[in-house]
Protein backbone atom coordinates (compact mmCIF):
# COMPACT_ATOMS: atom_id res chain seq x y z
CA UNK A 1 0.00 0.00 0.00
CA UNK A 2 1.11 3.52 -0.64
CA UNK A 3 1.53 6.37 1.59
CA UNK A 4 -1.16 8.55 1.81
CA UNK A 5 1.07 11.69 2.47
CA UNK A 6 3.00 13.28 -0.70
CA UNK A 7 6.30 13.20 -0.29
CA UNK A 8 6.88 17.14 -0.06
CA UNK A 9 4.69 16.93 2.94
CA UNK A 10 5.96 17.00 6.64
CA UNK A 11 3.60 15.34 9.14
CA UNK A 12 3.25 17.47 11.96
CA UNK A 13 0.81 14.73 14.21
CA UNK A 14 -1.30 11.94 14.13
CA UNK A 15 -4.03 12.24 17.04
CA UNK A 16 -6.03 9.44 17.76
CA UNK A 17 -9.20 9.55 20.45
CA UNK A 18 -8.42 10.16 23.96
CA UNK A 19 -8.29 6.74 25.66
CA UNK A 20 -10.67 6.93 28.26
CA UNK A 21 -13.46 6.43 25.29
CA UNK A 22 -11.06 3.14 25.24
CA UNK A 23 -11.68 2.37 29.17
CA UNK A 24 -15.37 3.25 28.52
CA UNK A 25 -15.38 -0.20 26.02
CA UNK A 26 -13.88 -2.15 28.40
CA UNK A 27 -16.43 -1.04 31.04
CA UNK A 28 -19.50 -1.78 28.66
CA UNK A 29 -17.93 -5.17 27.32
CA UNK A 30 -17.29 -5.80 31.23
CA UNK A 31 -20.44 -5.24 32.43
CA UNK A 32 -22.39 -7.24 29.43
CA UNK A 33 -19.65 -10.20 30.00
CA UNK A 34 -21.31 -10.23 33.79
CA UNK A 35 -24.94 -9.80 32.34
CA UNK A 36 -24.56 -12.86 30.31
CA UNK A 37 -23.73 -15.20 33.45
CA UNK A 38 -26.09 -13.42 35.41
CA UNK A 39 -28.98 -14.32 33.20
CA UNK A 40 -27.94 -17.72 32.27
CA UNK A 41 -27.35 -18.93 36.22
CA UNK A 42 -31.12 -16.65 37.00
CA UNK A 43 -32.76 -18.75 34.39
CA UNK A 44 -31.24 -21.84 35.51
CA UNK A 45 -31.88 -21.36 39.34
CA UNK A 46 -35.59 -20.22 38.57
CA UNK A 47 -36.29 -21.88 35.97
CA UNK A 48 -34.70 -25.39 36.87
CA UNK A 49 -33.89 -25.69 32.79
CA UNK A 50 -31.41 -28.54 33.86
CA UNK A 51 -34.41 -30.31 34.60
CA UNK A 52 -36.52 -29.79 32.16
CA UNK A 53 -33.73 -30.53 29.15
CA UNK A 54 -32.72 -27.02 28.45
CA UNK A 55 -29.93 -26.42 30.22
CA UNK A 56 -27.59 -27.81 27.53
CA UNK A 57 -29.03 -25.39 25.28
CA UNK A 58 -28.83 -22.23 27.39
CA UNK A 59 -25.30 -22.79 27.64
CA UNK A 60 -25.15 -23.22 24.04
CA UNK A 61 -27.30 -19.39 23.65
CA UNK A 62 -24.52 -18.45 26.52
CA UNK A 63 -21.58 -19.38 24.16
CA UNK A 64 -22.89 -17.68 21.03
CA UNK A 65 -23.99 -14.60 22.78
CA UNK A 66 -20.17 -14.25 24.54
CA UNK A 67 -19.02 -15.03 20.35
CA UNK A 68 -20.54 -11.78 19.10
CA UNK A 69 -19.77 -9.49 22.37
CA UNK A 70 -16.41 -10.61 21.31
CA UNK A 71 -16.45 -10.19 17.72
CA UNK A 72 -18.05 -7.10 18.72
CA UNK A 73 -15.35 -6.03 21.43
CA UNK A 74 -12.89 -6.79 18.73
CA UNK A 75 -14.43 -4.75 16.15
CA UNK A 76 -14.84 -1.55 18.70
CA UNK A 77 -10.73 -2.21 19.71
CA UNK A 78 -9.75 -2.12 15.93
CA UNK A 79 -12.46 0.93 15.06
CA UNK A 80 -10.22 2.58 18.17
CA UNK A 81 -7.03 1.96 16.87
CA UNK A 82 -7.13 2.24 13.09
CA UNK A 83 -8.95 5.77 13.30
CA UNK A 84 -6.81 8.35 13.51
CA UNK A 85 -6.02 12.05 11.69
CA UNK A 86 -3.10 13.40 10.23
CA UNK A 87 -2.10 16.67 10.41
CA UNK A 88 0.39 17.65 7.59
CA UNK A 89 1.93 20.80 6.82
CA UNK A 90 -0.62 20.99 3.54
CA UNK A 91 -3.94 19.36 4.66
CA UNK A 92 -5.79 17.41 7.26
CA UNK A 93 -5.90 13.46 6.25
CA UNK A 94 -9.00 12.02 8.27
CA UNK A 95 -8.70 7.89 8.14
CA UNK A 96 -12.01 6.70 9.31
CA UNK A 97 -12.16 2.49 9.90
CA UNK A 98 -15.74 0.99 9.15
CA UNK A 99 -15.85 -2.62 9.58
CA UNK A 100 -13.35 -5.33 9.08
CA UNK A 101 -12.57 -4.58 5.59
CA UNK A 102 -13.58 -0.78 4.94
CA UNK A 103 -11.91 2.02 5.10
CA UNK A 104 -12.60 5.84 4.30
CA UNK A 105 -9.95 7.93 3.81
CA UNK A 106 -10.40 12.01 3.41
CA UNK A 107 -8.55 15.00 3.22
CA UNK A 108 -9.04 18.30 3.65
CA UNK A 109 -6.66 21.30 1.93
CA UNK A 110 -5.92 24.57 4.14
CA UNK A 111 -7.68 26.50 1.91
CA UNK A 112 -11.02 24.39 2.16
CA UNK A 113 -11.27 25.82 6.07
CA UNK A 114 -13.85 28.00 6.71
CA UNK A 115 -14.30 27.75 10.46
CA UNK A 116 -12.75 25.45 13.35
CA UNK A 117 -14.47 25.27 17.07
CA UNK A 118 -14.32 22.58 19.64
CA UNK A 119 -17.09 20.78 21.35
CA UNK A 120 -16.68 19.74 24.98
CA UNK A 121 -19.54 18.26 26.90
CA UNK A 122 -20.35 16.71 29.82
CA UNK A 123 -18.79 15.93 33.25
CA UNK A 124 -16.13 13.70 32.14
CA UNK A 125 -14.63 15.67 29.29
CA UNK A 126 -14.43 18.70 30.94
CA UNK A 127 -12.14 17.10 33.64
CA UNK A 128 -10.18 14.69 31.68
CA UNK A 129 -9.59 17.86 28.68
CA UNK A 130 -10.72 16.04 25.87
CA UNK A 131 -13.41 16.42 23.49
CA UNK A 132 -14.43 17.44 19.43
CA UNK A 133 -12.79 19.34 17.08
CA UNK A 134 -14.95 20.51 14.08
CA UNK A 135 -13.80 21.72 10.81
CA UNK A 136 -16.07 23.68 8.44
CA UNK A 137 -15.33 23.10 5.19
CA UNK A 138 -16.14 24.75 1.83
CA UNK A 139 -15.62 21.64 -0.02
CA UNK A 140 -18.31 18.43 -0.61
CA UNK A 141 -17.95 17.21 2.78
CA UNK A 142 -19.55 19.78 5.07
CA UNK A 143 -17.57 18.96 8.13
CA UNK A 144 -14.31 17.26 9.34
CA UNK A 145 -14.72 16.26 12.65
CA UNK A 146 -12.22 15.07 15.29
CA UNK A 147 -14.01 12.43 17.52
CA UNK A 148 -13.07 12.12 21.37
CA UNK A 149 -9.58 13.35 21.17
CA UNK A 150 -7.34 14.81 24.07
CA UNK A 151 -6.70 18.41 24.39
CA UNK A 152 -8.85 19.57 21.78
CA UNK A 153 -8.15 23.46 21.72
CA UNK A 154 -4.53 22.40 21.56
CA UNK A 155 -5.09 20.77 18.16
CA UNK A 156 -7.72 23.75 17.10
CA UNK A 157 -4.73 26.04 18.03
CA UNK A 158 -2.05 23.93 16.25
CA UNK A 159 -4.54 23.34 13.36
CA UNK A 160 -5.08 27.22 12.81
CA UNK A 161 -1.11 28.22 13.01
CA UNK A 162 -0.44 25.45 10.14
CA UNK A 163 -3.34 27.30 8.15
CA UNK A 164 -1.74 30.94 8.67
CA UNK A 165 1.50 29.24 8.04
CA UNK A 166 0.01 27.53 4.75
CA UNK A 167 -1.96 30.58 3.50
CA UNK A 168 1.47 32.48 3.81
CA UNK A 169 3.74 30.31 2.02
CA UNK A 170 0.86 29.43 -0.34
CA UNK A 171 -0.83 32.80 -1.85
CA UNK A 172 -3.66 31.53 -4.06
CA UNK A 173 -3.65 27.97 -3.04
CA UNK A 174 -0.36 27.62 -5.95
CA UNK A 175 2.00 24.81 -4.55
CA UNK A 176 5.50 24.55 -6.20
CA UNK A 177 7.38 21.66 -5.65
CA UNK A 178 10.38 20.11 -7.19
CA UNK A 179 9.20 17.20 -9.82
CA UNK A 180 10.24 13.72 -9.41
CA UNK A 181 11.86 13.90 -12.68
CA UNK A 182 15.28 14.95 -13.60
CA UNK A 183 15.03 18.72 -15.37
CA UNK A 184 14.67 20.56 -12.23
CA UNK A 185 11.72 22.29 -13.67
CA UNK A 186 9.59 23.90 -10.66
CA UNK A 187 6.10 21.22 -10.61
CA UNK A 188 2.81 24.12 -9.85
CA UNK A 189 -0.11 22.55 -8.87
CA UNK A 190 -3.57 24.04 -8.25
CA UNK A 191 -5.94 22.34 -5.94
Amino acid sequence: MRPIWKPYEKIDSVIRRHRIALLFNYLYFGFMIVLGFVIYYSADYFLALGSLGFGEFMYFILLVYFLVLWQSFFRSLMDYYLDSWIITDHRIIDIHQMGLFKRDISELRYSKIQDISVKINGFWQTMLNYGDVIIQTAGAVNEFRFYQIPQPNKVKDKILQIYDQFNREHPNDIEIHEPPTDNNQPLITNH
